[in-house]
């Protein structure tokens, strides 16, 4: 019998026999996790009701994060990945219950500068991105998409790895190389949890890492809140260095400006007393 290599096989088995083995593993009870699966985005819902997403450090759930890394090819096929995964503890949901996301946006590409529609021709003349698990599956397009759910599964955790494929525009072989943006909420049908805040997916196509950090960090300056709007030198704490330039440009505006109202007064230096220390 002749045996062939899985990258032999035309894409679409490849992509099938990957999801088959992805499920085999998620039921598997050899995959049972204590901490979770560093890279992933880890789930938690928080004491409102509202489903946050995680970094997942070597100590397990760790600090709240809304803006994650992926890189097409990184199990060997082309413009396409599963990572990453979501990775919620035993508990964390109620069992009988489904998990699920929905696509916010039109999926976006990173020009050097900042993110844009994938072909300004038209929405759908440009890449899209395929999300599926198994049957189920959704596409980008123009604007919101409704995705699809997940049970939660028997101990109450949620590990699942969603399979990516990025689709090339129309007329044209192959995705074009770059930085795409994925815009994602997550949602639950159990009444008692929140939908979660936006998460953002910052996805290296065939480009260079520089220009992967480049956008991930506009994406966090851009469209996450500054949860340190008092650290004016920007260094992680708010101490005399900080005070020093709030009341040198007091009746001014510009970086000391903490509050946005256009001018120093007290108000700011009332928001940076009551910060002082270091930052969250």
């Amino acid at each position: 019998m002749k045996i062939i290599s899985p990258f032999q096989m035309p894409l679409s088995n490849r992509c099938a026999l990957f999801a088959i083995g992805t499920v085999i593993g998620v039921l598997s009870p050899a995959t049972a996790h204590a901490q979770g699966h560093i890279g992933d985005v880890g789930l938690d819902v928080a004491t409102n009701g509202q489903i946050t997403t995680h970094e997942i450090t070597s100590g397990g759930i760790g600090s709240e994060r809304r803006v994650f890394r992926a890189n097409f090819g990184d199990t060997g096929i082309a413009a396409f990945t599963s990572n990453p995964g979501f990775d919620a503890l035993p508990s964390t949901f109620s069992t009988g219950y489904r998990i699920g996301f929905n696509i916010r946006t039109a999926l976006l590409v990173w020009n050097g500068t900042t993110f844009e529609p994938t072909d300004p021709a038209g929405p759908l003349a440009g890449e899209r991105l395929k999300i599926s698990f198994i049957t189920s599956n959704v596409t980008s397009n123009a604007g919101s998409v409704p995705g699809f759910s997940l049970a939660v599964q028997s101990d109450g955790g949620w590990h699942r790895h969603l399979s990516f494929n990025l689709l090339a525009a129309t007329g044209t072989s192959a995705p074009t190389p770059g930085i795409y943006l994925l815009e994602l909420e997550l949602w639950s049908n159990d009444p008692g949890v929140l939908q979660s805040k936006p998460l953002w997916m910052v996805m290296n196509h065939a480009s260079t890492t520089d220009a992967h950090d480049a956008a991930a960090a506009w994406v966090i300056d851009n469209f996450l809140p500054n949860p340190c709007p008092a650290d004016v030198q920007t260094d992680g704490v708010v101490n005399g260095q900080d005070l020093a330039v709030v009341l040198s440009g007091w009746g001014g505006s510009g970086a000391a400006d903490i509050d946005g109202s256009g001018i120093v007064d007290g108000s700011d230096l009332t928001i940076l007393l009551g910060a002082w220390g270091e930052c969250p």
